[in-house]
């Protein structure tokens, strides 16, 4: 029961359809309409709150740096940021990116530049961000044209990439990382909310065109039951996102922090400095009837 073809034949269940599915690209009708609308169902619903399944850290590949000491990374970064990353092919929603402080070592995440070779003392083999609170630094999501793929090596699946350019992120955040919400394909994953409202969703997705020829007022009226259903699990998700998480209700003003910068973090430099925003929120999740929530 951990199928995408279980997911959608939950949905015909929720819509009062009598037919199964064996798999989503069998090719009958049903088939057909659920596999239009499932991928784009699962990524928007991804975005609609900070499920905690799909929260996801990882290091980010450095692909320039305006300071010209990497190796294997070009110089040309949208001004006025010092970095900038590509940004990870599962992302669906970028969260926050980690400030890495000076005096601390974070992991160097594969293809950035290493200062140096041989530690001039012992113990740095210790992790000097254990037990310390995650911070934001500025960020900002971009596309950058320097930095496009070779001439047909482009795959229309591969997100964040195509002939016109790339997406990237930007930071002043050195061996940088993103905390974000990834693509989460498998079922046995999920959280029992997210399936739910993945089920509501979907079927609210394909209620009209399932029953279109049989019952149209039918399929309407199921069409707004499931949409109901669904924007009441979103809620109980962003409940639970905000008893579960571990936040501050501070609001940082950008004058302030550069009134009390004291020489580091000024208006274009590390940690807070700069410009773009410190994190990004949940999206607003569109429905059928033309509804958002």
């Amino acid at each position: 029961m951990n199928l995408p073809s279980d997911i959608a034949n939950q949905a015909l269940d929720a819509i009062g359809s009598d037919v199964v599915i064996g798999d989503l690209e069998e090719g009958t009708r049903e088939a057909q309409v659920l596999l239009r609308a499932y991928g784009q169902c699962l990524r928007q619903l991804l975005r609609a709150a900070h499920w905690d399944f799909a929260r996801k850290q990882v290091p980010l590949t450095l692909l320039a740096d305006a300071s010209g000491q990497s190796p294997n990374a070009g110089n040309q970064v949208i001004y006025p940021w010092l970095y900038e990353y590509a940004y990870p092919v599962d992302c669906m929603k970028a969260r926050f990116v980690p400030a890495n402080w000076p005096g601390l070592s974070p992991p160097i995440p594969p293809g950035n530049y290493a200062i140096g070779s041989a530690p001039i003392m012992t113990g740095l083999g210790s992790n000097p961000l254990a037990g310390q609170r995650i911070r934001p630094a500025r960020f900002l999501v971009a596309t950058d044209s320097n930095y496009a793929p070779p001439a047909g090596g482009v795959d229309w699946e591969v997100q964040g990439v195509s002939p016109q350019g790339r997406t990237v992120i930007c930071s002043n955040v050195q061996y940088a990382s993103l905390i974000y919400t990834a693509l989460i394909l498998y079922p046995s994953v999920w959280d029992v909310i997210f399936r739910a409202a993945l089920v509501a969703y979907l079927a609210s997705e394909v209620a009209l065109a399932i029953w279109a020829k049989k019952d149209r007022k039918f399929g309407l009226e199921m069409r707004g039951q499931q949409i109901q259903i669904a924007k009441q699990k979103i809620t109980e998700a962003r409940v639970v996102d905000g008893n579960e998480g571990w936040y501050s209700s501070d609001i940082r003003v950008d004058w302030m922090d550069f009134r009390r910068a004291g020489g580091f973090a000024d208006w274009g430099g590390r940690g807070f400095g700069g410009p773009g925003v410190l994190g990004y929120g949940w999206d607003r999740c569109g429905f059928a009837d033309g509804s958002a929530y």
